[in-house]
């Protein structure tokens, strides 16, 4: 275990870098020129870029999609679909690891880079935001399966760690919904769809006409489940609103509910998966896992726009509650949660000379704390308490770039962040002496460069470094064996990388395409192990470690007219191994797959006819353990949709996943260090096998 990092001393680092801010933020809007690009920047968001320039794929962070990688998915993607997973949602997402857990939208292996790869049955390594703002808890952890990405018409992606403005302390990237756009016409809007293993889920949302836009929508979803034990429930509601205050001025507000119930299958052996793997162990009847889950996220921000500059002010308050039964040596797990969240930017557009800037200054900070109680999970049913603690996390950042266009055609990218804070957990009755504190304060810097020759063609370079801090989950852990379990804090450092990374996108006639190659260096990187019964046994620090991969994407669109088709293609090599590690030499990372990807074929003709089949693959073999003594087999499916618009207010589809019913393992429950009996690991998910769905999609 490493030492952790002492305390910064008062009067330190963080009230210089926010005076450094001021003194950069104030000359530029006294030397602002009444001359104006064609881009209008509203902080931290470009709201239209009218001269294409700079090849953007999303909007909300300039520096990161205007010199690094980004895509971004729109409400048209889910038109006809039934997405019903956050892994469905960013399947055709170049550089995004997502495996499932138990089907549904149970929270999947969620990782960008190879960030958060063993950080289940909570994420972390990855932002969620929505409109920017966070939709975790103060210490970065949250549960994906509480996230409806239906309920949102813009879905933005960034890779890697050029996106610290937006938010920081993440080292695989940012998943930011925006929960409502202008440009979307008025309307009302149905969709509900059903099929295989009880599946059923139906949505009704409604955008106002014209003047204030406003957008309310609400989903249900449930099924029994493909597996034994496996049901779910989810119901998730939005509403969103933008009202002009001013010509200069304007407030934003939202609101995201969601409660999730549902059943935990648990893992398998791997020999139990191949033959049986709709099966459960023995435990789960006994000790009924099962997770219930509910999160209340509202937002207000205020944005003003003047020739001088750019202010943005917002705030965010989250409230969560988890109730978690696993299985019995590990007890059930009882959350309260609140956190509070802001940030107040200042953007600046200038014109010096020849010379044109983007000068942000953003401070962004999170509290909030957490009541955590865990009893013994008795049969099912809630035993006595055995640990109780109160948790703090404190974070506050400040983050300065500068975008110089040097050329109309050559834009050099340089910025910071400033970090500090704090984790500290504190015991209750009955483990009053559990005690767990940890301070970090970090400055990381960023640089990229972004040559454009034409409004087809991009290249960037950029290089950047970042940390993140562990989560309370990572801190504390559980000891000992049932019924006489106890908690016990574990002594972590937080984790860092230096990431280079060089990029291509473009277009050339009926020819899309976006291809990212990076390499990180990693120190004390935080590995989450679990024992050979797939039990989870705590955080360690790694010492070196090494992520590196290459993220693609390709679309032709071979039909145009009354015929319109497209083939693309999306793929993610990743290489994440230990660098001259002394237990574990130059070993993969467990977890991670060694290529993943997928191809789709779309046809739709004039009079309304959709086709596509879509083949997703995982490639190559998946070490479960550090040691690299045991692996499974990557695997294939392919899914075909069918669907036909008579009008434009009316869609009909259906979707046959998996149609030639193939056994796959779908991931791990986490991931060992070594597997001392591979016969006896029960650690194996089963991937879901063929399922149809049948859907509706009306416009009112």
């Amino acid at each position: 275990m490493k030492n952790k990092r002492p305390p910064i001393q008062p009067g330190g680092l963080l009230l210089r870098w926010l005076l450094l801010s001021m003194m950069v933020a104030g000359p530029a809007r006294m030397k602002v020129g009444a001359q104006e690009d064609n881009v209008h920047v509203m902080p931290p968001w470009i709201i239209a870029e009218t001269g294409a320039k700079h090849g953007l794929t999303a909007s909300s962070d300039y520096f990161a999609s205007a010199l690094g990688p980004s895509s971004v998915i729109t409400a048209i993607d889910w038109s006809g679909r039934g997405i019903t997973t956050l892994a469905e949602a960013l399947r055709q997402t170049p550089g995004v690891m997502l495996q499932e857990s138990f089907g549904g939208f149970e929270p999947p292996r969620l990782s960008i880079r190879g960030s958060g790869l063993d950080s289940a049955p909570t994420s972390r390594g990855v932002a969620l935001l929505i409109d920017g703002l966070p939709l975790a808890r103060a210490d970065g952890a949250f549960h994906s399966g509480l996230f409806d990405p239906q309920l949102f018409p813009r879905i933005e992606i960034y890779r890697g760690t050029l996106h610290m403005a937006l938010t920081p302390a993440v080292l695989g990237g940012v998943i930011n919904a925006v929960s409502l756009t202008p440009s979307v016409p008025g309307g009302n809007l149905l969709r509900t769809d059903g099929g295989s293993y009880g599946v059923l889920r139906a949505q009704l949302g409604t955008t106002s006409p014209g003047g204030l836009p406003m957008q309310a929508e609400v989903s249900t979803q449930q099924a029994d489940g493909w597996r034994e034990h496996s049901a779910q429930r989810r119901t998730a509601l939005k509403l969103a609103a933008h009202q002009p205050l001013s010509p200069t001025t304007q407030l934003e507000v939202s609101a995201y509910a969601a409660s999730v119930d549902y059943d935990v299958p648990g893992p398998l052996t791997l020999s139990e998966a191949r033959a049986s793997p709709r099966s459960v162990i023995a435990a789960v009847p006994r000790d009924q896992p099962r997770r219930h889950s509910s999160v209340i996220h509202t937002a207000a921000q205020l944005k003003s726009h003047t020739p001088g500059g750019d202010l943005a002010v917002g705030l965010a308050w989250l409230q969560l509650h988890d109730d978690f039964y696993q299985l019995q040596a590990n007890g059930e797990t009882d959350l309260d949660d609140r956190t509070l969240s802001g940030h107040v930017t200042y953007s600046q557009h200038l014109n010096l000379g020849p010379i044109t800037h983007h000068i942000l200054t953003r401070l962004t900070c999170t509290t909030g704390n957490d009541q955590v109680d865990r009893y013994l999970n008795v049969s099912g049913q809630r035993g006595a308490r055995f640990g109780a603690y109160q948790t703090q996390a404190d974070t506050a950042a400040l983050s300065i770039e500068d975008v110089v266009w040097l050329r109309p055609t050559l834009a050099l990218g340089t910025g910071f962040t400033a970090l500090h804070g704090k984790r500290q957990a504190t015991g209750r009755n009955p483990s009053p002496m559990l005690q767990s504190s940890l301070d970090f304060e970090d400055f990381s810097p960023r640089g990229a460069l972004l040559w454009s020759p034409d409004n087809r063609f991009s290249f960037h370079a950029a290089i950047s470094r970042s940390i993140e801090p562990p989560t309370f989950d990572d801190l504390i852990g559980v000891q000992g064996a049932y019924p006489n379990l106890s908690l016990t804090p574990r002594s972590l450092l937080a984790q860092s990388a230096v990431t280079y990374e060089v990029g291509v996108r473009g277009t050339h006639g009926s020819f899309d395409w976006n291809i990212t190659a990076y390499h990180a260096a990693w120190r004390h990187e935080i590995l989450r192990l679990a024992d050979a019964s797939g039990l989870p046994r705590g955080a360690v620090n790694a010492d070196r470690t090494r992520h590196e991969g290459l993220e693609s994407s390709l679309r032709w669109h071979w039909s145009q007219g009354s015929h319109r088709g497209s083939l693309g293609v999306t793929s993610t090599l990743g290489h994440f191994q230990f660098d001259d590690d002394p237990v574990y030499g130059n070993n993969r990372l467990a977890g991670a797959p060694p290529h993943t990807g997928n191809v789709e074929l779309s046809y739709a003709h004039a009079r309304g006819f959709l086709a596509t089949i879509t083949t997703d693959w995982v490639a190559g073999r998946i070490p479960v353990d550090h040691a690299n003594r045991m692996d499974y087999e990557g695997h294939s499916l392919t899914h075909v949709r069918l669907g036909w618009r008579p009008g434009d207010r009316v869609l009909v589809y259906v979707n046959v996943r998996n149609i030639f019913d193939r056994q796959h393992i779908a991931s791990t429950a986490g991931v060992l260090d070594l597997a001392r009996n591979p016969t006896a690991t029960t650690i194996f998910l089963p991937g879901v096998g063929r399922s149809f769905t049948l859907g509706l999609e009306l416009k009112l």
